[in-house]
């Protein structure tokens, strides 16, 4: 005899100009399981957080985000959905399922998910490898090696069950991702991938899912060898489960994904899977999502968020400085203050050059993170000073995407 079937949620994360993947990850999901709730954190501010969809959307605000204003300032839209992975899956696993999997924006749904989903049922944390087989051809240590730095398994597709280790699993992935959710492969960090290298040695109940149908993508396509029998997507001798369409954009219909150039739709084996995939993101309103602004996208006097900023806050925070709220361009904690004002030093752990001190902290760091920029202004808060803001006016605000109102570096001594 068989025991009932688990109860099964399935989670994501986006952000608005990503909706039409979720619907399109919804439409997917509800074809092959029509009773599988599915939930999206939407990673906006509450009142950018839109319902009305195939799916429930949770804005990230509600979420218990230690420093969420800091967190949503430090990180990318990307890496603010990626943060939003085990918050997430802790948040839908407390409403009582058996089994949820977290399954990203830009997946196609493809075939039964059943038998992932009694995997995750049945242990603490369910991952699903990028490789499953040495890889072949010409170029297989260099794939083999990118995988190497981008990790084991891939965070697309992670599921969690009703068992005691999984909250304690979700809990460390939480607060690793908090301050090292970076794309830094020289520091060994590849956003949550890497991280979850580990999960098989930190914990007892993992299931490694050794499916061929679950993630194919670019990654796998020559080893998978995708194709169709009647109505049936088949990868080897089983059904292709989903695709994960990492990287791809409708607009350029001849890259399957942007992470990797050369490889183009007809090494999936069915390029009309492509087609249609690109098809349904139209139909899913992908032109109107674009024009999305990012809600944490920018200070609250409007003027959007460099990356540098971005870059010496995480810096600062490292070294323990704090700023609440470091959107706020007013009042005695104001980090856009602190950014802007010429003179001010960095803290102790951030970059900088002794020669440029007397610029203001956005335009220290640029000079400081650009060998070129030190070898053609070695003085650029001195002697080099009309030259460095020159460059700044006409190539720095362009080459660093920094607003011009954002220009201030100080004058020299």
């Amino acid at each position: 005899m068989t025991g009932p079937r688990p109860r099964v949620a399935v989670c994501t994360a986006l952000t608005a100009n990503f909706a039409p993947w979720g619907r399109v990850l919804a439409g997917s999901l509800h074809a092959r399981h029509p009773s599988w709730p599915l939930f999206a954190l939407v990673a906006e501010r509450a009142e950018a957080v839109w319902d009305d969809e195939a799916f429930t959307t949770i804005g990230i605000e509600s979420m218990e985000v230690p420093g969420l204003l800091r967190q949503a300032f430090l990180h990318t839209p990307h890496e603010l959905t990626v943060l939003a992975k085990p918050l997430i899956l802790r948040h839908v696993l407390r409403q009582g399922f058996d089994a949820v999997l977290f399954i990203d924006s830009d997946i196609l749904i493809t075939g039964d998910l059943s038998p992932l989903a009694s995997a995750a049922a049945a242990h603490a944390v369910t991952l699903t490898p990028h490789l499953l087989t040495p890889l072949h051809g010409p170029a297989r240590a260099a794939r083999e090696l990118t995988m190497i730095r981008s990790g084991t398994f891939n965070g697309g597709c992670v599921g969690v069950g009703a068992h005691p280790e999984a909250l304690p699993f979700l809990d460390w992935w939480q607060a690793r991702l908090l301050t090292h959710n970076w794309l830094e492969p020289w520091a060994g960090l590849h956003h949550d991938q890497r991280w979850l290298d580990l999960v098989p040695s930190f914990f007892d109940q993992v299931c490694i899912v050794r499916d061929p149908g679950c993630n194919v993508a670019y990654w796998n396509l020559p080893e998978r060898g995708l194709r169709r029998e009647g109505d049936d997507l088949m990868v080897g001798g089983g059904p292709c489960r989903f695709i994960h369409f990492s990287g791809f954009d409708p607009r350029r219909p001849g890259q399957l994904s942007r992470h990797a150039l050369e490889v183009s739709p007809a090494d999936l084996g069915e390029p009309v899977v492509v087609a249609d995939y690109a098809a349904r993101l139209c139909a899913a309103g992908i032109e109107e999502a674009r024009q999305a602004v990012h809600s944490f996208a920018a200070f609250d006097d409007g003027i959007p968020i460099p990356d540098v900023a971005r870059s010496i806050l995480r810096q600062l925070c490292a070294a323990g400085a704090r700023f609440e709220d470091p959107f706020a361009t007013s009042g005695p904690d104001s980090y856009r203050e602190w950014l802007l004002t010429p003179g001010r030093t960095q803290e102790p752990g951030a970059v900088h050059g002794h020669r440029a001190a007397g610029l203001a902290p956005l335009w220290q760091h640029v000079h400081a993170s650009r060998a070129d920029l030190q070898q053609a202004f070695p003085d650029p808060g001195g002697a080099d000073y009309d030259r460095f803001a020159e460059w700044v006016r006409h190539f720095g605000v362009h080459e660093h995407r920094i607003d011009a109102r954002l220009v201030t570096w100080g004058r020299p001594a």
